[in-house]
């Protein structure tokens, strides 16, 4: 699957660029990972020396520090790495956030260890990244992905201020941190929050909505979700409560829930935080998983787990009218040209997955800044609101009955701010990427890769090169 996931990341790139007018050589150079570094590191454990591999790759660093998260997984290759960090290039690009694409692994089962073995291991590794310079806020900024998560960057975060006792910035060398340690309000539900907001503004463009339903709206839509973790759990979470989308099914590796009426999202993150597992819940329908589960009937599927898993055969036969990539490389590149063919519409991985590098931006902002965001400003705007209402009360003649507690007599606080600006950045996006499809046509991927490789390579001719 790896090779096949580097080659399809390759493959959507060449298709994109032959419609570039590139200066000769820069197209591969953009295409090719700038380094990756490989580490094999030993630590002492259960009375035995363990060694592990692990990978960090810079696919770009045209612009710096280079970002991307750091997965935990058994079946982790070079070859995915580099996909991967290539795939944060071309995101970052798009969505307008000052970065260069990078991608980190390591070969292991977190489930494998303790949680101080784990805390070991991944010290050690930090020390590798950190002597090789794949590690800090001006270089190399990792965050959480498959198999890790706060705690982990936590973790690397005091590795690094350990050996680096000097930089002041120490805290945005990582980025997904808790809130304790240097993170930031919405960086856990960022992901999902921003695949939410790519939905929203798919369906408020009525050049991309109306040629797949008649009711050119979200309420009722029936949406299936491919893995139940952090992204995925948070998409179906918001798109129920707060967009009244039914929850018809969720996908995981061993079982399969269904509730044609929708999935009672938040008591199922409650059995699954209780239990560890999806399985036995209540309020579905329960099966083992079938190989023709991505075909399930819905109208909207959205894989939330890992590259691939939409092939060909999946392609021809699922009912989706929609399908958003809430994963990175869900759809091999045969599926993606079957499903262009179908008129299937595919919000693509590099958009619609964005919403965690962009939090993580303004969390390394916040970390850079040494202040939170909304500190100066909240009060400010509240007492602004507050002379609004009794300039309103003045004119009408009369005392208002206000609710104190409603958000329009406050000032923003940092989760509305952060909610505020990915919001813009993804409906500013989407706006962008329609634009160049009505003017040089192709899929929603194409003219997203198209922006994408366009905006590097803008910046590969400011240098001069």
């Amino acid at each position: 699957m790896s090779m096949s996931f580097l080659s399809d990341v390759e493959a959507f790139y060449d298709l994109a660029v032959k419609d570039l007018a590139l200066p000769t050589g820069v197209g591969e150079k953009i295409k090719v990972a700038n380094a990756t570094y490989t580490t094999r590191f030993g630590v002492r454990l259960r009375d035995r020396m363990f060694t592990f591999t692990g990978w960090r790759s810079a696919h770009s660093n045209h612009q710096s520090p280079a970002k991307g998260g750091i997965r935990y997984a058994p079946n982790c290759t070079v070859e995915e790495v580099e996909a991967l960090a290539a795939l944060m290039t071309y995101k970052c690009a798009l969505v307008g956030v000052p970065y260069g694409g990078s991608k980190g692994a390591l070969c292991l089962d977190p489930s494998d260890w303790t949680e101080a073995e784990l805390e070991k291991i991944t010290r050690r590794f930090a020390q590798e990244m950190i002597r090789h310079r794949f590690l800090d806020s001006a270089n190399n900024v990792p965050a959480p992905d498959v198999g890790t998560n706060e705690r982990t960057m936590m973790w690397i975060a005091d590795e690094y201020k350990r050996l680096r006792p000097e930089d002041i910035n120490a805290l945005g060398c990582v980025t997904g941190k808790p809130l304790g340690g240097g993170g930031i309000e919405g960086r856990v539900e960022a992901t999902g929050r921003g695949v939410q907001y790519a939905i929203r503004a798919f369906v408020d463009t009525p050049t991309l909505i109306k040629p797949l339903f008649e009711d050119a709206r979200l309420f009722g839509k029936r949406v299936a979700i491919q893995g139940f973790g952090n992204v995925g759990a948070h998409a179906a979470l918001f798109l129920s409560k707060e967009d009244g989308c039914k929850i018809t099914s969720i996908i995981e590796r061993d079982v399969v829930l269904t509730n044609p009426s929708g999935i009672n999202v938040s008591d199922l993150i409650a059995h699954r935080d209780a239990t560890g597992s999806i399985a036995d819940f209540a309020g579905a329908a329960c099966t083992s998983t079938p190989p023709e589960a991505l075909t399930i009937d819905c109208d909207i599927l959205i894989p939330a787990a890992v590259e691939g898993v939409i092939n060909a055969d999946i392609a021809r036969r699922t009912p989706a009218r929609l399908i958003v990539e809430a994963a990175n490389g869900p759809c091999t590149f045969e599926a993606a040209k079957i499903l262009d063919d179908r008129q299937i519409q595919v919000i693509p991985d590099l958009y619609a997955n964005a919403g965690g590098v962009i939090v993580s931006y303004f969390e390394w902002v916040k970390n850079l800044g040494h202040m939170p965001f909304g500190l100066l400003e909240r009060r400010y705007h509240e007492k602004g609101h507050r002379v609004l209402t009794s300039t309103i009360e003045r004119t009408v003649g009369a005392s208002l009955q206000w609710d104190e507690d409603a958000s329009y007599l406050s000032g923003p606080t940092e989760l509305d701010m952060v909610r505020s600006g990915l919001e813009e950045i993804m409906r500013r996006t989407l706006g962008r990427i329609v634009a160049e499809q009505s003017t040089r046509g192709g899929d929603l991927r194409s003219a997203a890769y198209r922006l994408a490789v366009n905006q590097v390579a803008e910046a590969y001719r400011a240098i001069g090169l």
